[in-house]
């Protein structure tokens, strides 16, 4: 009996002692130089992992030159970043099933605790069957395919039922779609999006009408910097969300059901028909924008219209124009905190996410 016990001790120092040490594995889609200083400063302040480490995943076709970031990481020595990109091209009515990029995207979920879809330009609208309107900007078709294909072999969706998905098998991994990725997650689940917000939703059709309306209906900061081009610091725009009582915010993140946290938003499209087992997860307060989404059957699985990763949200030092002909004296992060629930909203999030990286297996790092 008293060997079995120290076996068992032996077992349990053993496990202790590989949880220590375990380093955490994140993917990360679109990797800017700008999405990898996020990364740092998130690493940083200890929003994420410490011993973590950043797989920056492409497309070896895609739009997006990546050498700058390849160099950021080579004169910066960021030993822990490493870069794998996707191979080889899918015919688009193959993205929605297995296709040459599935044992690919394998490896990268089976090598990683967690993966980050970030923000980017317009996804073309045949991929989720409608015409192209006029202010849609679908620059970047190579990475809306591929990225689209892998949230659709993450989590499967409508436009093939049969499909079985990854997640399906590791139903915890962590999985965070930022603006864009919040729109491909959707897409990639079988849903639809709306084209133009100002035009399609409101009936706008002038930037000054869009600027004439009250702060929490205007959804991008682009209209403001066009109309102000040349302020290189002048303040994003804010506004604020209404939160599902039943959303990951509210009872996984502690955050109360009527609060109305400010975010960070830039983008002139939304989501139209919902994908398969994604519900709302957060609302314009006006009810007509959806501001985020999770999934029925994964319970870390978020997307977001908002932008959390801006590292200039967690840096005092860094300031900003809060009117173009004012001096740059505004700190987002002093901002954040002055209403006492935005900055804590912002920083739940990520310790959120932050615990279900570490909470996965351990893995490997793919190159």
């Amino acid at each position: 009996m008293r060997y079995r016990w120290v076996v068992l001790l032996l077992l349990f120092l053993a496990s202790a002692g590989l949880a220590a040490g375990k380093s955490v594995n994140l993917a990360m889609c679109r990797p800017t130089v700008y999405q990898i200083k996020n990364i740092e400063a998130l690493r940083a302040n200890k929003l994420l992992p410490g011993g973590l480490r950043l797989i920056c995943v492409h497309h070896e076709n895609e739009e997006t030159d990546y050498a700058p970031s390849r160099e950021y990481v080579k004169a910066n020595a960021l030993d822990w970043i490493a870069f794998r990109p996707v191979t080889g091209r899918v015919p688009e009515d193959a993205l929605f099933r297995e296709n040459a990029w599935t044992p690919q995207f394998r490896a990268i979920f089976e090598g990683t605790d967690g993966i980050i879809f970030t923000g980017g330009m317009d996804i073309p609208p045949r991929v989720y069957g409608e015409p192209e309107h006029l202010l849609t900007e679908a620059t970047t078709p190579m990475r809306s395919l591929y990225e689209i294909s892998f949230l659709f072999h993450l989590v499967g969706g409508g436009r093939n039922s049969a499909f079985v998905p990854f997640l399906e098998g590791r139903k915890e991994y962590p999985l965070l779609g930022i603006c864009l990725g919040l729109q491909s997650l959707n897409v990639a689940a079988g849903g639809t999006l709306v084209q133009d917000i100002p035009s399609e939703i409101y009936g706008l059709r002038t930037i000054e009408q869009v600027l004439a309306q009250k702060p929490e209906t205007i959804h991008s900061g682009a209209y403001r910097e066009r109309q102000n081009r040349g302020v290189e610091d002048l303040a994003p725009h804010f506004h604020p969300i209404r939160l599902e009582a039943d959303s990951s915010f509210v009872r996984e993140m502690g955050v109360r059901a009527d609060a109305r946290p400010l975010v960070v938003s830039t983008h002139h499209q939304a989501i139209g028909k919902t994908g398969r087992d994604l519900v709302a997860a957060a609302w314009s307060l006006d009810g007509k924008v959806i501001e985020a989404m999770r999934h029925r059957r994964y319970p870390h699985v978020l997307g977001v219209h908002f932008h959390p990763e801006d590292h200039t949200l967690y840096t005092q030092e860094i300031l900003f124009r809060s009117d173009p002909k004012a001096q740059a004296t505004l700190s987002l992060k002093a901002f954040l905190e002055s209403d006492g629930v935005s900055l804590p909203f912002h920083l739940r999030l990520w310790r959120w996410f932050s615990d279900a990286l570490s909470a996965g297996p351990d893995s490997r790092m793919t190159d």
